[in-house]
């Protein structure tokens, strides 16, 4: 796969997980509820606020290509919040591919 970079296409890696953001706690968020999922593919998926994503997206790109953050609570797993400081609390969790056959949808 080449993705354009600063006028250069640059060869990239592919991705060895699928990464999946759930609401653990919804805050006071009215949009979601506690358990939503939704897959984190690189596209804001259908459902997803942008402004969640935004913060999501940057995890989730470390997390498909196998970084190990500091944050993270666990190999697989790390926890982020929304913007809005009284918002969702996500869990993001990488799985890896060949192990995952359906994606849970929203």
């Amino acid at each position: 796969m080449s993705v354009h970079c600063g006028g250069l296409f640059v060869k990239c890696k592919s991705s060895s997980f699928k990464v999946f953001a759930t609401v653990v706690k919804k805050g006071s968020c009215n949009y979601y509820k506690e358990g939503d999922t939704f897959p984190l593919t690189g596209f804001t998926p259908k459902g997803l606020c942008d402004s969640a994503y935004a913060v999501l997206s940057r995890d989730a790109l470390a997390l498909r290509y196998g970084a190990k953050l500091p944050w993270q609570t666990s190999e697989h797993t790390l926890l982020t919040h929304c913007p809005d400081p009284t918002g969702a609390v996500w869990e993001l969790k990488r799985v890896p591919r060949e192990t995952m056959d359906t994606e849970p949808m929203h």
